[in-house]
């Protein structure tokens, strides 16, 4: 039984105790409030699977003797449940007096927490929560409203979903509440919650890792204000530093307006502006919830800003830089998947999910996306399966969105050899993940869910809807190729062959109902005379189209340019290089164009951005991981590298350059580390892979 202390609201937990011994191993377990959701959600109410963070995204920040030891809660997999993370926090004790303290924002009940240590002779102690805590109310010093200023930041937009404005009063924070030797003597006894409120989720290895970010230019504007660039994107907070009392409003944001100040009233519909009130002889503040920002503007600030007193303080998992590298030829595609791999490396969280400022939530089609770039740059599968089992529990709302699961979960089983998973999803991912029991003369005629084709719309092509369309139609049979390949491994060969033959079925009647013999394009739909880009796109991505009618459509997409969102570029880019179209394919991954990778470099973004350009989604966010096709199309395109049997045991090398002159990628993978290469030798293509255990 864990005891909860903190109740609901923001407050200061505190617990002295003292080792006379030398710690072997000290391991802190801390389990806190479920996250909660609105609902229904704000965005389509008819669909009951949406799901929107409604209570505080963070919920504890945790410190041993003034030192930062745990950020949480991840979010449970179902819902009602509690995550308990497990820390390893010897490094941070000390003989003497010690101290946990926490800074919370619970719902209800608040945090618990047990502090396990293991004594060099073998003995033991146990430090928990409950009687003998105390606590002090913290929602003065960190209030929604701003009492001095109390126009700041009203009715101007959201601080983003489990976020609230954070103006903080530092002349009602304890100094130094955190550390040994503070008198607590004042402070009231905190109230227990002895019963266990919640069934508990083991946590993962991986935890939060705060990381301080100094800025990399700091501009004092003619009238007073301050500029700091952090030089890359930020999922964190500020920490900030006055050496005097100073009433200082605070703006965050992802851009920089013409006039050389900070959009903090976003174009997603965040508005990052907070008030700040230092006490007399000046101290540190900083944030508790997460923000997304690359710029801080500060007004009033008393002095010139020394660099040392701002920091952003990012809070992501840890990323293992040495786990892949990517060189060219060209230094163009060199910028393009370091912008992608950024998008992973600054990004990821408890599972994959959409923007860090207006939606955290888990979409199926973010999730295929990001996991396929993750597993291009980074050897960490632990987000990747706890993102299947979290979004098993938390379906959204377009009809593709729902049949990705399958495909996620194939490319995951793929990747990882993780046949455990494959069998736990398996009865959900065949009944409620696909639509195959709704085929009628070997297509669907009409979807249940809400086809979104490509986002925005205004990147659509005027795609046609109507009566058995290409789109979603072409779901069903990936749907139906990978459901085969899984029940085979599961050892179920008579729903593979079953499968197999539905496949057959889509294929055949997508091949006969919805291609154009005089114009050799497929349609929108079945009563369509319309042959869009992304009816043809997703034919050739998903292999469905027959092989003697390829080639018109192939000639189609390749001569019509990026007609699509970036979400679609993942499509685009997979059907040109299933059919050898690799210099082209490369040719948009180094495009300077409106709509291009080094567009979104242009417009002043470290992470692979929501859409092209505000042109075409003007509340666009700069952080969106969905845009990372080239991320993981350079690895599995340009050099060709994909897993032929699960866990990577075996794979295939088939390099296509593409007008590339040479190149190297070395990508760590559970088998070993690979590392292939290509050169021109004598005008002949000479390929190099190799795999180290």
């Amino acid at each position: 039984m864990m005891n909860y202390i903190g109740g609901a609201g923001n407050s200061f937990c505190r617990k002295s105790f003292s080792i006379d011994r030398t710690v072997a191993e000290a391991i802190l377990t801390v389990a806190a409030d479920p996250h909660t959701y609105l609902w229904p959600s704000w965005m389509e109410v008819e669909h009951e699977h949406n799901w929107l963070l409604a209570g505080s995204f963070l919920k504890y920040r945790v410190f041993l003797n003034s030192a930062p030891a745990a950020v949480g809660p991840f979010r449970p997999v179902r819902d009602g449940r509690a995550v308990a993370e497990r820390y390893d926090v010897t490094g941070l004790l000390r003989q003497g007096e010690n101290v946990l303290a926490v800074q919370s924002r619970g719902e209800k009940y608040g945090f618990a927490l047990t502090l396990e240590l293991t004594f060099s002779d073998g003995s033991r102690q146990t430090v928990a929560t409950g009687p003998g805590w105390k606590r002090q109310n913290a929602n003065d010093f960190c209030n929604p409203v701003c009492w001095w200023h109390p126009a700041l930041g009203m009715s101007r937009g959201t601080f983003g979903p489990g976020e609230q404005p954070e103006h903080l009063d530092g002349t009602r924070l304890p100094q130094n509440w955190e550390r040994p030797g503070f008198d607590d003597s004042g402070w009231e006894a905190a109230a227990v919650t002895a019963v266990d409120p919640f069934e508990l989720e083991a946590g993962e290895a991986l935890h939060y890792t705060p990381v301080s970010i100094a800025p990399i230019r700091i501009e004092q504007l003619g009238d007073g204000r301050i500029v700091a660039d952090f030089g890359r994107a930020v999922a964190g907070g500020i920490e900030l530093t006055s050496p005097c009392g100073a009433e200082i409003e605070l703006r965050l944001g992802e851009e920089l307006l013409p006039s050389g100040g900070v959009r903090f009233q976003m174009r997603t519909g965040n508005c990052y502006q907070e008030g700040w009130r230092f006490p007399e002889n000046g101290g540190t503040l900083s944030h508790f919830g997460m923000r997304s920002f690359r710029y801080a503007e500060l007004l009033g600030y008393p002095d010139r800003l020394d660099p040392a007193a701002i920091r952003a303080v990012s809070i992501t998992l840890p990323f293992r830089e040495e786990d892949s590298a990517f060189s060219c030829s060209d230094p163009r595609l060199e910028q393009v998947w370091e912008l992608c791999r950024n998008s992973i490396r600054y990004t990821t969280l408890d599972i994959y999910y959409d923007c860090p400022s207006r939606e955290r939530m888990a979409y199926e089609a973010d999730a295929y996306i990001n996991m396929l770039t993750h597993f291009a740059v980074e050897h960490q599968t632990a987000t990747a399966r706890r993102t299947i089992l979290y979004q098993m529990n938390h379906y959204t709302w377009p009809c593709e969105w729902r049949m990705f699961m399958i495909p996620v979960v194939y490319e995951y089983y793929m990747h990882t050899g993780d046949l455990g998973l494959v069998r736990e999803v398996w009865p959900r991912l065949k009944s409620e993940c696909t639509f195959h029991h709704l085929l009628k003369d070997g297509l669907v005629e009409k979807f249940p869910m809400r086809v979104i084709v490509d986002w925005p719309m205004s990147c659509r092509d005027e795609y046609e809807f109507g009566p058995a369309e290409a789109v979603p139609n072409a779901f069903l049979y990936r749907d139906l190729c990978d459901q085969s390949k899984l029940a085979a491994a599961l050892g179920l060969a008579g729903e593979a062959r079953e499968y197999e033959e539905l496949a057959v079925r889509v294929k055949r009647a997508f091949n006969t109902r919805l291609y154009d013999p005089e114009s050799g394009l497929f349609l929108d739909n079945a009563a369509s005379r319309h042959a869009g880009f992304h009816a043809n796109m997703f034919a050739l991505a998903f292999g469905v189209a027959d092989d003697d009618k390829v080639e018109r459509p192939l000639a189609f997409i390749a001569q019509s340019g990026m007609k699509c969102s970036v979400y679609g570029a993942q499509f685009y880019l997979e059907a040109l290089f299933r059919y050898g179209c690799a210099e082209k394919a490369v040719e948009l991954m180094t495009s300077d164009s409106d709509r291009s990778w080094l567009e979104m470099i242009r417009l002043g973004a470290t992470c692979a951005t929501e859409a092209w350009n505000p042109e075409l989604k003007p509340n666009m966010s700069f952080v969106h991981p969905w845009g990372s096709a080239p991320g993981n199309m350079i690895m599995r395109g340009v050099f060709g590298l994909r897993p032929t049997k699960p866990g990577w045991e075996e794979f295939e090398c088939k390099p296509q350059p593409g007008g590339l002159k040479s190149g190297r990628y070395r990508i760590r993978v559970p088998s070993g580390i690979i590392t292939a290469e290509f050169d021109h030798e004598n005008g002949e293509l000479v390929t190099r892979c190799t795999r180290d255990k």
